[in-house]
């Protein structure tokens, strides 16, 4: 049986380290457009919660 090569590993490892890369950036991507439009619900209904801050306000 023959061991795994430089290129064999790159070929495993690869497309997951991709897919994990893209999966981080989707959810940093996803996780900013909902904050936008958590602000722009917050500004169009003038929504405050009980301590009076709109939900997309940070603290």
């Amino acid at each position: 049986m023959a061991a795994m090569g430089t290129l064999d590993w790159i070929g495993v490892v690869g497309p997951f380290t991709v897919y994990l890369l893209a999966l981080v950036v989707y959810y940093v991507w996803e996780g900013r457009r909902e904050e936008r439009l958590r602000e722009e619900y917050a500004d169009e209904t003038g929504y405050r919660n009980e301590t009076g801050t709109a939900p997309g306000d940070r603290p």
